[in-house]
């Protein structure tokens, strides 16, 4: 063969834990991460003040895509079967359905991609889904916050 090739390792995400990172009177600070290969936030749930100001870090270390889409309680299936059935379109439109039921979503993040939510926890006490819209990931893909 013609030529060398060279192997450059990647250098390593280095991955701080998910939950509440920073909790002060006028803010929440939280972080949720995907698990690499697991199909899987590594948070499950997280306990919000009703009416309190977020910034969520929402990062992707996996090779997959994800994103992480904040709905309406009891609408978690819905959204994620309105985003399957966005089909090839969904691509471009980022698995992000148009409905009320979406309080609150990143965009579709790629390999080692982060982005910062900022939002107002809803006022009305409740269990608050998120999921990864992305086909197939929602059903494995999901946790709550527990507004209180």
């Amino acid at each position: 063969a013609k030529g060398a090739q060279k192997i450059v390792k990647e250098k390593e995400m280095r991955i701080i834990k998910g939950g509440i990172i920073k909790d002060t009177p006028a803010l929440t600070h939280i972080r949720i991460n995907s698990v690499i290969e697991q199909l899987r936030y590594d948070v499950k749930s997280i306990s919000l003040k009703a009416g309190k100001q977020v910034e969520l870090t929402f990062v992707n270390p996996d090779a997959l895509p994800h994103n992480i889409v904040i709905v309406k309680p009891g609408t978690a299936d819905k959204v994620a079967a309105a985003a399957i059935a966005m089909g090839a379109d969904g691509f471009k439109k980022e698995f992000i359905p148009k409905t009320d039921d979406i309080l609150h979503h990143s965009k579709m993040l790629e390999r080692r991609q982060t982005q910062v939510l900022k939002f107002k926890a809803p006022t009305t006490p409740g269990k608050y889904p998120f999921i990864c819209t992305f086909p197939g990931h929602d059903k494995v893909m999901r946790g709550f916050f527990e507004v209180k």
